[in-house]
């Protein structure tokens, strides 16, 4: 008897007593929101939109898939609990097209190289640089921009639950993380004084060589020097004082040279493949590694080269300007002093 009062106290009690249990809403994996806002204002880039690459912080290994968005300036992206490292790059691999993606399962790995072709595009342009096998490249590579932020953590803490099933897309920031990437390539600016410049029938083929191959996306550092960079001389500015003598120019996005102690340690050959008005080829081969010098504004460092050659005079006798390999002069003006 006195069990059964024991029993019916102790149900009035629980009846009595009984929580309120709050309604949380749990998702079917715990993962917190990183927000990154990014300031492409240094790179002087208006991007498409950026890639994000997360790896774990500890042993580099990557996360997933590399996330895309559409919107440059900001991304939220869903982490688990743990520690991480975040890569953000201009652009999807895509629109870089003319770079390779090589070892992105691991940051320590991850690298960004040239697309590089085999062979040259043009047949006039067979040259190779000294013996060696170089690969060849056409023109130039994409601008790439890049900022990595390490240590980004979510904590238990920073799992927001939900009382109420909130509505798609709809999400807690736990943090916000502020990036400004940087330019990875530098650019080449080539200005070449011709003299008797009316003896070329158009700009001439040229190649670059023993430029760097590409970069460690980690650490930043470029490698490699078998690149023939392969490109036009197309720029043309004439002498407002002597119509035979003019300029020819071209500036276009590499990974650079190799130096040290800013001096090149690699010969760099400038070889320029003429094509006079009398049809014959007429090829001028430069050792630029002493013409090299590097500074930089402020988005970049900048390559400058500058030389003078002298072409054969040449009376326009031969195919010359129908000859269909050549490349016609994009003309520069020059403004004259009154």
């Amino acid at each position: 008897m006195r069990n059964i009062a024991y029993l019916t106290g102790l149900c009035f009690a629980l009846a009595c007593s009984s929580c309120n249990r709050d309604r949380l809403y749990y998702a079917m994996e715990e993962q917190g929101f990183v927000r990154l806002n990014v300031n492409w204002q240094p790179t002087q880039l208006n991007p498409n939109g950026m890639s994000v690459y997360v790896f774990d912080h500890e042993n580099g290994k990557a996360i997933g898939k590399c996330q895309i968005s559409s919107d440059p300036n900001t991304m939220d992206i869903a982490l688990p609990v743990g520690k991480f490292d975040l890569l953000v790059i201009n652009n999807t691999e895509e629109e870089l097209a003319t770079l390779n993606f090589t070892g992105t399962t691991n940051l320590a790995t991850f690298k960004a190289c040239l697309a590089a072709k085999e062979k040259p595009l043009y047949s006039n342009l067979l040259s190779k640089a000294e013996g060696t096998t170089r690969n060849t490249y056409l023109t130039e590579c994409d601008i790439l921009a890049s900022a990595l932020t390490r240590n980004v953590e979510i904590t238990p803490q920073d799992i927001h639950y939900f009382k109420e099933k909130p509505a798609a897309g709809t999400h807690e920031i736990s943090r916000t993380v502020e990036v400004s990437p940087e330019r990875l390539t530098e650019l080449i600016d080539i200005e070449i004084k011709v003299t008797n410049i009316t003896s070329a029938a158009g700009a001439p083929r040229t190649h670059l060589t023993a430029m760097r191959e590409g970069v460690n996306m980690e650490t930043t550092l470029k490698y490699g020097n078998s690149i023939t960079h392969e490109f036009v001389l197309n720029n043309k500015r004439i002498d407002p004082d002597n119509y035979k003598v003019g300029t020819i120019s071209k500036k276009l996005v590499a990974f650079g040279p190799e130096k040290v102690n800013n001096k090149c340690i690699n010969n760099h050959l400038l070889i320029m493949n003429f094509i006079l008005i009398n049809g014959e080829t007429h090829t001028i081969t430069l050792n630029v590694k002493d013409l090299i010098k590097t500074s930089h504004d402020r988005t970049q460092s900048v390559h400058k080269i500058q030389a003078e050659i002298t072409l054969p005079e040449a009376i326009g006798n031969g195919d010359g300007v129908f000859n269909p390999d050549i490349e016609e002069w994009e003309e520069i003006e020059t403004e004259l002093p009154i």
